[in-house]
């Protein structure tokens, strides 16, 4: 019943969004930030590693829009009561649009990357492709888990647009996706610890230039995501105690 909810619910996201869904995301963002990197740092940064880190910035940027418009627009439509009330539950059809929709954006910008550098003359060049696909899979069950803790955000705050826009960048950077971590104040590189996409990035990045990957990056990455599935999956059963309670969605 899970499954079937998932896939039907990633079917009717897919449907209602517009061809143009994701371009920003998908397409303009990765190609602006690969463009960017490789003009600041010469042709040598259009390599494997800026291509990762521009998809990991495809993914985040994905990830925090779609898992939070998903629930805005479903509000706004007025289906968001019925969905809570379904037996397949909030959780199973959340997770199922928005996959649908973050995997489009996602297979936008892979595409995006891969075309940018190949123009770029440094094609991508995986030395791992089945570690790397086992780790970009582990990946994005993190970032998921991590969309699923903001979703109580973007249900239990009127301002939670721009809580998303405040969060994007701030990742972006502690997550050591485009500038290393170790360039961080000591402040920084500490706090940097509590970002899954971090080691998700280094275990990305180890795999496509074929060294070993790092055990402790492995328990890093899955820590910090089990605990992000944890407060996610508490703050989403507050958020609907406080639904059923009060018989509102319009929390503040």
């Amino acid at each position: 019943m899970i499954v079937r909810g998932l896939l039907a619910s990633a079917r009717v996201q897919l449907k209602g969004e517009s061809r143009m869904s994701g371009v920003t995301a998908g397409i303009v963002q990765p190609a602006v930030f690969m463009t960017v990197t490789m003009l600041a740092a010469g042709q040598a940064a259009a390599g494997a590693r800026t291509a990762i880190g521009c998809g990991l910035l495809g993914l985040w940027g994905a990830i925090v829009w779609k898992f939070g418009l998903v629930l805005l627009q479903e509000r706004q439509r007025g289906i968001l009561p019925g969905i809570v009330s379904r037996p397949t539950g909030l959780v199973v059809v959340l997770v199922g649009k928005s996959l649908g929709a973050v995997l489009r954006s996602t297979a936008l910008t892979v595409l995006t990357v891969g075309v940018v550098a190949a123009l770029a003359g440094r094609p991508v060049h995986i030395a791992e492709p089945v570690t790397f696909t086992i780790t970009a899979l582990a990946t994005l069950v993190s970032a998921v888990t991590l969309g699923l803790l903001l979703c109580s955000v973007f249900l239990l705050a009127r301002s939670a647009v721009r809580i998303a826009e405040a969060l994007t960048y701030p990742v972006f950077i502690l997550g050591g996706l485009l500038v290393p971590t170790t360039v961080l104040p000591d402040w920084a590189q500490r706090l940097s610890t509590l970002v899954s996409l971090r080691w998700a990035a280094e275990l990305l990045f180890d795999a496509a230039a074929g060294r070993g990957q790092q055990p402790g990056d492995w328990l890093l990455l899955l820590a910090t995501s089990a605990c992000y599935a944890v407060v996610a999956a508490v703050g989403l059963r507050v958020v609907l105690r406080r639904i059923r309670a009060e018989g509102t969605l319009e929390l503040v």
